[in-house]
């Protein structure tokens, strides 16, 4: 079978949410004796070369290739954003030529199947000649994740207003333009449920991340440990969901147990500098910064917090904590995308911030629950959620014939 994969990040290193799935994908699909292609538009622009040189070792000669994504004036594209009545981020990835090279790869590539990654990458879905499968591999509903964050009450009021206009114009977006695909690829059961109340047409498949083997084999390390750890992409409402907890649940851990450090991962932008400045000094609030093997950071903790009060997609960070034999303390909404998760033996949940600093005060406090809840989790990330039962799943995605759709 040949898959060809549209991204607009390119699939390597597999560090975030975005480029988990497609690094992924490819990887499974090439040990599989696959052929694979891979075009993408990007923004980004540190080690580009290097990183693609990496996700093209998966491809067939001469059938991989990136271009960056061309600059346009942020007043051009809010107008063909209103006049197109598309969300704003769907301008920002429209291209003209990037669509003619696709076309072209399209021609000389002859897929079986295309996995357009992302709701950005979706409105290419025309180059795909009829007979050939089509995979929206969204990650999750954008539309259900602002309805998430509205909920959250975070925003400024004209920037409350602006993703109130977004979220309208993304449910319509998705709507229409999912039940174009052979099949519409989400996380969790919730984004299959909100995607089919938007429109019952839309065909989808619940495939969600796996964890990488490396990480059960530091379970061993992490027993008994109490320090705290948050790994995410530091930008966005990961940061702000970070503030609030270490200005709202960290202190109530500090109090109480005030020995125990909060390790902070994730490269060091802009966004959070400000939060650093205010609690680096304290010596409590450790900002780890990058690191190149999650085993590494893990390894000195025992328990994780996942203060992202979402149910849209899988919080990646989540089963990896688990797989790393970590206590898990975050919202309910947190593990909703972990349907075999059981709260109180394979995690724990909080009703708000200062209620998570409490969760995490009892739990140092009881190391044999912490210990029961450590074994419990970890093996159910081995059961559940390991990459290589992945492959199965996404063969079958990519698998069966396509259809012309109008």
């Amino acid at each position: 079978m040949r898959i060809l994969f549209v991204t607009n990040q390119i699939p390597y290193p597999p560090d975030n949410g975005v480029r988990i799935v497609s690094h992924h994908a490819m990887r499974l699909m090439r040990e599989a004796s696959h052929e694979l292609a891979l075009a993408v538009l990007t923004e980004e622009v540190e080690d580009n070369e290097k990183r693609f040189a990496k996700a093209a070792a998966f491809c067939m000669d001469g059938m991989a290739w990136w271009m960056p994504l061309p600059k346009r004036r942020r007043l051009d594209l809010l107008f063909s954003s209103l006049i197109s009545n598309h969300p704003f981020f769907i301008e920002h990835y429209r291209s003209a030529p990037f669509r003619q090279k696709l076309l072209s790869l399209v021609e000389r590539f002859g897929p079986d199947a295309i996995h357009f990654d992302l709701i950005t990458m979706a409105q290419y879905r025309d180059v795909a000649p009829g007979g050939v499968r089509t995979v929206a591999s969204i990650n999750d509903s954008h539309s259900l994740s602002l309805v998430n964050f509205l909920k959250e009450g975070n925003f400024s009021r004209i920037e409350s207003l602006y993703r109130r206009l977004e979220y309208r114009q993304t449910r319509r977006y998705e709507a229409k333009t999912y039940p174009q695909f052979d099949v519409t690829h989400v996380m969790s059961g919730a984004d299959e449920e909100h995607l089919r109340s938007l429109n019952p047409a839309i065909r989808t498949a619940v495939v969600p991340n796996g964890v990488d083997n490396s990480l059960l084999g530091i379970a061993g390390r992490t027993m008994g440990k109490t320090d705290v750890i948050f790994v995410a992409q530091l930008t966005g409402h990961n940061v702000s969901s970070l503030q609030q907890f270490v200005e709202l649940g960290w202190p109530v851990v500090r109090r109480q147990c005030p020995d125990v450090k909060l390790h902070i991962v994730g490269r060091i932008g802009p966004e959070v500098q400000r939060l650093r400045a205010r609690t680096e000094h304290t010596g409590s609030v450790v900002f780890r910064g990058y690191v190149d093997r999650l085993a590494d950071a893990y390894c000195e903790c025992g328990i994780s917090v996942a203060p992202v009060n979402k149910n849209s997609g899988i919080v990646n960070k989540v089963i990896e904590s688990m797989a790393a034999g970590l206590v898990t303390v975050g919202f309910k909404k947190t593990f909703a995308g972990i349907p075999h998760a059981i709260e109180g033996q394979h995690f724990l949940s909080a009703e708000d911030y200062p209620d998570m600093g409490q969760a995490i005060v009892d739990i140092i406090l009881d190391e044999p629950r912490r210990r029961a809840i450590q074994i419990k989790s970890r093996r159910l990330a081995a059961e559940h959620y390991l990459w290589s039962g992945r492959a199965a799943a996404y063969e079958n995605m990519y698998g069966s014939p396509g259809r012309n759709i109008n």
